[in-house]
């Protein structure tokens, strides 16, 4: 814990069986335990034994267009709902999209895993880009981003004032360009108030949004010094909206391919990132997209033309992708490495996020670095492998965390929203 109380927040990303594009093929998975409620409660009763303060799952509403078993196949209320049985403190973050939802709905079903878990449920307010989600909807097109912004905006507010409303709060009398709603929600108020809002942007809407009602910002840096400069934005983004700065975390998301050994870790890199057709050509997508050009035109032993690099930041600034700026910058750092290194080093950086690989000692000492730089209030953690990465990090990890002085021993509260105002201490002011 530092001199201000804060101390480090932890969430694990079961992003199916990992980030890996062949985790789904490692040893010992058929390829469906994730259909079973028996995978969630076993990761999330472990992650709990790690004093983790949440897990996390991200959610889609289009279709992938994998052609073998993959990542977003179970609805992610079903199996959050399924694991609250078996757990008492870890907390629940659910992803839920303001596009393709509707807000008494989505309120109520919040609220109403949140009762039943005692308040450990916290929402995940994202918006859809996928162009192609409108037709699972019957939507003849798929809204532009200024209207699907001004959606979150409404939507966050009416879901808020149900929130407010349960219990004996004041009804809801809510009439916008996009909902008309009135009423009470007819459930019990909030353990924890009302369920805490995460923000997974780095837009000027999206901040705004963060500002007003959010506990924490999901964001992607790949440097401490870029972590830093956003860290300081969120902090005065709270405190624009009256807020304190401690009331709103910043967690970048941190992919790991995590071994007990460097060695270890390194022959799991070996083994999972052998080429076959299918994980090439998704990766070659993947980075033809980044650069807009088709990969296998261009000539692996030669650089990323600096034109091309050039035309897609200009793309990337047009359309505001933080996302895609930062992950071009880490191409742009190194301009005399030819393509096909470039298809090695970003394979997992198609999530924009900083990556490590590596034994437990040197990650405990990033995220301390990173922590006590006021570049980072926690972690959102996403492996490689699920079920092979959780057990290092509770047993091997989470020790080192502890004996540094910033990670706790045992829960300080049996909420989600009280583990967020754990981890943001006594900090009244934005840190230079």
């Amino acid at each position: 814990m530092t001199e201000d109380g804060r101390r480090l927040f932890l969430a694990y990303n079961v992003r199916s069986y990992g980030v890996s594009p062949r985790a789904w093929l490692s040893q010992g998975s058929t390829g469906l335990e994730i259909f079973t409620a028996d995978y969630w409660a076993r990761i999330t009763k472990l992650a709990e034994r790690g004093l983790f303060d949440a897990v996390f799952a991200g959610d889609s509403a289009q279709f992938l267009g994998f052609n073998r078993v993959d990542i977003d196949g179970v609805d992610r209320f079903v199996a959050w709902a399924s694991v609250v049985p078996h757990t008492e403190r870890i907390g629940v973050i659910v992803t839920a999209s303001t596009t393709y939802n509707d807000p008494y709905r989505l309120a109520e079903r919040l609220l109403s895993l949140d009762v039943l878990s005692g308040g450990r449920v916290s929402w995940n307010l994202v918006t859809t880009f996928a162009e192609d989600a409108a037709a699972n909807f019957g939507l003849a097109g798929h809204p532009e981003r200024g209207l699907r912004y001004r959606r979150a905006e409404d939507f966050a507010e009416v879901v808020v004032g149900l929130w407010d409303s349960a219990g004996d709060g004041p009804e809801v009398a809510h009439a916008s360009e996009n909902f008309t709603v009135s009423g009470r929600l007819p459930l019990p108020r909030s353990p924890q108030g009302r369920p805490p809002i995460i923000r997974a942007s780095s837009s000027d809407e999206g901040r705004r949004l963060a500002g007003r009602l959010a506990s924490a910002v999901f964001d992607s840096a790949l440097t401490i010094a870029e972590a830093r400069t956003r860290y300081q934005k969120v902090k005065s983004d709270a405190l624009a909206a009256g807020r304190r700065p401690s009331d709103l975390a910043y967690l970048p998301g941190l992919r790991i391919v995590l071994g007990s050994t460097n060695a270890e870790a390194k022959a799991r890199v070996d083994e999972l990132f052998t080429e076959d057709a299918i994980t090439r050509s998704e990766h070659e997508n993947w980075l033809g997209g980044l650069i807009g050009a088709t990969v296998p035109d261009l000539d692996p032993d030669k650089p990323i033309p600096p034109s091309v690099l050039e035309s897609a930041f200009a793309a990337a600034a047009a359309d505001r992708d933080h996302l895609r700026t930062s992950t071009l910058q880490v191409l742009a750092a190194e301009p005399g490495i030819p393509l096909s290194e470039h298809l090695l080093r970003t394979r997992y950086l198609s999530g924009g996020h900083g990556m490590y690989v590596g034994a437990p000692e040197p990650l405990a000492e990033r995220m301390e670095d990173w922590f006590r730089s006021h570049a980072a209030d926690g972690f959102v953690i996403a492996p490689d492998l699920v079920t092979e990465t959780l057990p290092i990090l509770v047993e091997e990890l989470v020790p080192l965390l502890q004996q540094r002085g910033i990670y706790k021993r045992e829960y300080a509260s049996s909420t989600l929203a009280g583990h967020f105002q754990a981890a943001g201490g006594q900090v009244s002011e934005v840190p230079a």
